[in-house]
């Protein structure tokens, strides 16, 4: 399990300071990259459900708590896709709900003391279930499809991410999957993995400052007094990196570096 260190909200400790509690925090191992491929293809099925332009942002996935998944599906539209791997959730909250019909009908928003219409309800249910294909870079080969009690997803839910459309109409959807995925641990590197590799290197021999008057006078056949003394060691670079100091010098007709000591 890979956990964060967060810390509780501040408290006083009878001495006139507030200190915040660490605790540890699990946190989801589902690839952010699934999840950013899920976040696009509802960017791109919302538009065209609804006929306009949306752009989203991601809530990366967490593992949440028993009041925190009660608190995410507390009377949502929550559907169940069986999957090769684990099952997966789409779950959309009535506030969400009410914002994804209004624009389904050209409208911003919906009160809240209004409730859906029974066409109203046939369109989010169509919208929902336009999302399911999305769960299959979850939960691999998609299976059946249900209706889902707040109840059982508040058991069954281990891993959660939203996507949000930003803008006017703030919508967020939920994902949810029953098993956190096993976190990958690959092989460390060795040797022999990276011996084809070329860097690029070069040795430095001398450096100073140059303001931009003296830049301009820059001609052919003129002097630049550098800060580095004649006779100072060299520096090998690779890239942006100070990798050993060197002496300068000549070897069977070419350039050459010793390394120092």
């Amino acid at each position: 399990m890979i956990a964060t260190l967060a810390f509780g909200d501040p408290v006083a400790d009878g001495r006139g300071r507030r200190l915040r509690s660490p605790r540890f925090v699990p946190r989801s191992t589902l690839p952010l990259g699934a999840a950013c491929v899920v976040a696009n293809g509802l960017r791109e099925q919302l538009s065209r459900q609804l006929a306009c332009e949306l752009d989203v942002e991601l809530i990366e996935p967490a593992v949440p708590g028993p009041a925190e998944r009660r608190t995410l599906l507390d009377r949502a539209t929550i559907v169940r896709v069986r999957g090769r791997l684990c099952d997966a959730f789409v779950i959309v909250r009535p506030a969400d709900g009410r914002r994804l019909a209004a624009l389904a009908f050209g409208e911003t928003e919906r009160s809240e003391r209004d409730a859906l219409s029974g066409i109203e309800r046939a369109t989010l249910d169509r919208i929902v279930t336009g999302l399911v294909p999305l769960c299959n870079t979850l939960c691999g080969t998609l299976g059946p499809v249900t209706r889902e009690t707040v109840e059982r997803a508040a058991c069954d839910l281990a891993t959660y991410f939203e996507v949000r459309t930003t803008g006017a109409s703030r919508i967020a959807v939920g994902f949810g999957l029953t098993t956190d995925p096993a976190e990958a641990v690959s092989d460390p590197l060795a040797l022999d993995d990276i011996g084809a590799i070329e860097l690029e290197g070069r040795v430095e021999v001398g450096s100073g400052a140059l303001g931009v008057p003296a830049f301009s006078r820059i001609a052919v056949g003129a002097t630049l007094a550098l800060e580095t003394e004649l006779g100072t060691p060299g520096t090998l670079r690779f890239g942006d990196v100070a990798f050993a100091r060197v002496t300068c010098g000549v070897a069977n007709g070419r350039n050459a570096a010793v390394f120092d000591a």
